[in-house]
């Protein structure tokens, strides 16, 4: 969501491939809910291999090279410091690029030539430590890159084996050892190294001999890249390349992460979900003893209060709270001395964040007693939100007098200027540290800021009927900079904010007209399912603003589309189930914006596939509100093991029978805060259960053809 360079794709001319701008998938263009075939992955991708926590970001690109150390290189190797592709030679074409699963993330790429296949097995050797909260892993670390050629033709096939390596580090090759040597990083290969050479833009290529391949037959070789290590004395060949792929699929299967929380029928959804888990523990680091969340693994490699929100919800949600009440605090952790937040220069909006993260954290672990322990830090923000609302009122333009000074708004629109976002995030924060004085009992407090929160809500209504305009299909909306410069902005510019007052805020009532015309104006431009043009490129789609605009439509009560934006969602996603945050439509180039594998859409996932099965609204829990038509198919379950919700852990079992008839929900009893389970019936009727006793509720499904 930063507002960072857009990065194009590359096709190096040097023979290190970063980059193709046309991808081969052969998928169906249906838009049928429950199919997901990445039908819009992005034209190139890159996937994290990384352990979990681990200081050393290796990444695998689409062709099966290795990338390290971002930040060190050129937009040449897109940045990357170092990158280490294998090359089979004899005219092999690219065909397709996975995981072995969505819990372990060796990534095989294969390719095929006239009669060849060649498979090649990335991954970074599983270490010895469990997944920690607090030890930081060592920095050594060994990938390996195992390639088995196979001659499935009638001829015999000779392949040309080579290693190429292009960085910022000077790369030598000693003949002795057969080790090849580029800065902190040796290589070395299971034959021998027969000759080297240093082409243009400093690609380093070594030869080893030439694969003969009778038909029917097959041969390997493996690569073995050591990081921050001199290699030791261990035998590099086939047999040990193949034990540690063993044994890091093995490690990565047991690996303790919180998988279990969640079940859905759908396994491609549910892969997706492991996947998204995976992702977000692989770029967290352990910083100062305490677990930091971050975006991601490359130009995001750090926390954002807004990003970092969401990314810590979605922790707690699924079972890690401790983890994500870390991040809270690490996040905590950067308010000025006036009470304020401002990590990125004018982005008043990181006030009402915090206090709406904090908030929600104390609410999904029912913890008043931590709460009051950081009441003090949200008792200046609220007084920091004062400060700045007089400050409206001394600084230029009028446009936002009363509410917050001119700022920026991030995701599409640059610079400082009146506007709304700041407004949203404000009021969101506002309505949420009220929620909190009411649980802790803060009467004065309730009292003094609902005054603030009201004024502030109606000094923004009057300077929203100011600046409302109708897009080309006559919806009216409210633009997100104020005044006329609003009305010269695409109508859905910047307007991500405001789908979070909508959802998470709760900052306007189910009915309001500006939220049914700017939903309205966001449906219309829809591509491939998702929203267009709302982020950096005007010409691309922002990927998990699909959950910013699914959750508005779960809150209006669009459960089912909600549902069909979850599977659109989806299929964004590149085939090793992780996401760019801009890309363009399919077949309208390759230029794309941001990080990748991106962890807010990762939360974001996670987050809208929850709340389609659960969601708070007030003191009432709801249930299958956007529950697929799909996942009530024959002999289906769904499961939620003690997810968070602000009534307790909810553990949830929705079984449906062997003929696809009837479906009986289980629900376990929640805390006497819940006054209500609302069960949403696929009929469109809703039924009631006890929160406080178990609750046991048999219904008929009526569907037909739900047997996926």
């Amino acid at each position: 969501m930063r507002a960072v360079s857009t990065i194009f794709i590359a096709v190096i001319a040097s023979g290190i491939v970063i980059g193709t701008a046309v991808s081969t998938i052969a998928v169906s263009m249906t838009n049928d809910i429950g199919i997901v075939d990445f039908r819009y992955s992005p034209p190139w991708w890159q996937t994290a291999i990384c352990l979990p926590d681990d200081p050393d970001k290796a990444l695998v690109g689409k062709e099966g090279q290795l990338l390290y150390d971002y930040g060190r290189g050129s937009e040449k190797t897109r940045r990357f410091g170092l990158c280490i592709q294998p090359n089979m030679g004899g005219g092999l074409t690219w065909r397709e690029q996975k995981t072995v699963s969505a819990r372990v993330p060796i990534v095989l790429t294969r390719k095929e030539a006239a009669g060849v296949e060649v498979v090649e097995e990335a991954f970074v050797v599983a270490s010895s430590n469990a997944v920690s909260s607090s030890a930081q892993l060592p920095t050594e670390r060994q990938s390996v890159i195992l390639v088995t050629m196979k001659n499935t033709g009638t001829t015999e096939s000779t392949l040309q084996p080579t290693l190429q390596i292009q960085g910022i580090d000077p790369v030598t090759f000693t003949v002795a050892n057969n080790i090849i040597s580029a800065g902190r990083t040796w290589i070395t290969a299971s034959k021998p190294v027969i000759s080297v050479s240093t082409g243009t833009d400093r690609v380093f290529t070594a030869t080893l001999a030439p694969e003969p391949l009778k038909p029917g037959t097959s041969s390997q070789i493996a690569f073995f890249i050591n990081r921050n290590r001199v290699p030791d004395s261990q035998t590099y060949n086939i047999e040990s390349a193949a034990r540690a792929r063993d044994k890091t699929m093995q490690w990565w299967e047991n690996t303790k992460l919180p998988y279990a929380s969640i079940q859905i029928p759908d396994i491609e959804i549910q892969a997706m979900l492991e996947s998204c888990i995976r992702n977000i523990w692989q770029a967290r680091e352990i910083k100062n003893g305490k677990p930091a969340f971050h975006v991601g693994p490359t130009c995001y490699r750090g926390l954002w209060i807004v990003d970092g929100a969401f990314i810590l919800e979605s922790a707690a949600l699924v079972g890690r709270p401790m983890d994500a009440r870390a991040g809270i605090e690490y996040m905590l952790g950067h308010q000025k001395p006036d009470g304020s937040f401002e990590i990125i220069d004018r982005y008043w909006k990181e006030n009402g964040i915090v206090l709406w993260a904090v908030t929600r954290h104390a609410f999904l672990t029912g913890d008043k007693t931590w709460l009051k322990s950081v009441w003090p830090k949200l008792e200046q923000i609220v007084e920091a939100i004062s400060h700045l609302q007089q400050r409206s009122r001394t600084e230029p333009p009028d446009l936002d007098d009363g509410l917050m000074p001119a700022g920026f708004t991030d995701g599409g629109i640059s610079g400082n200027n009146p506007e709304y976002s700041n407004v949203y995030w404000t009021l969101t924060g506002l309505k949420a540290v009220i929620s909190a004085a009411e649980w802790l009992n803060r009467e004065e407090q309730v009292v003094k800021w609902t005054k603030q929160y009201e004024d502030f809500m109606l000094t923004f209504q009057k300077a929203a009927t100011r600046d409302m305009a109708t897009d080309p299909f006559n919806n009216r909306y409210l633009p997100t900079i104020m005044g006329n410069a609003g009305k010269e902005q695409l109508p859905q510019r910047g307007q991500w904010a405001f789908l979070h007052a909508v959802y998470p805020g709760q900052i306007f009532p189910q009915d309001d007209t500006l939220v049914c015309g700017n939903l309205a104006m966001l449906r219309a431009t829809k591509k491939q399912g998702l929203l267009f043009g709302t982020g950096w490129d005007a010409e691309g789609i922002w990927t998990y603003a699909a959950s910013f605009y699914g959750h508005a439509l779960l809150w209006q009560g669009n459960g089912q589309e909600a549902a069909q934006v979850l599977y659109d969602y989806a299929n964004h996603a590149c085939p090793t189930r992780v996401w760019r945050e801009e890309q363009r439509p399919i077949g309208k180039g390759g230029h794309e914006v941001g990080d990748m594998p991106h962890n807010w859409a990762s939360a974001e996932f996670i987050r809208l596939a929850v709340h389609l099965i659960e969601i708070d609204r007030g003191n009432e829990l709801h249930l299958l509100e956007g529950f697929p038509p799909l996942w009530f198919g024959a002999g289906k379950v769904t499961r939620l093991n003690n997810v968070a919700t602000p009534f307790g852990p909810l553990c949830l079992v929705l079984q449906v029978d062997q003929d696809g008839k009837t479906a009986s929900l289980k629900v376990n009893p929640l805390n006497r805060n819940c006054k209500a389970v609302i069960v949403h019936l696929p009929d469109g009727t809703c039924k009631r259960l006890s929160s406080n006793q178990d609750g046991t509720l048999t219904f008929p499904v009526n569907f037909t053809g739900l047997s996926k």
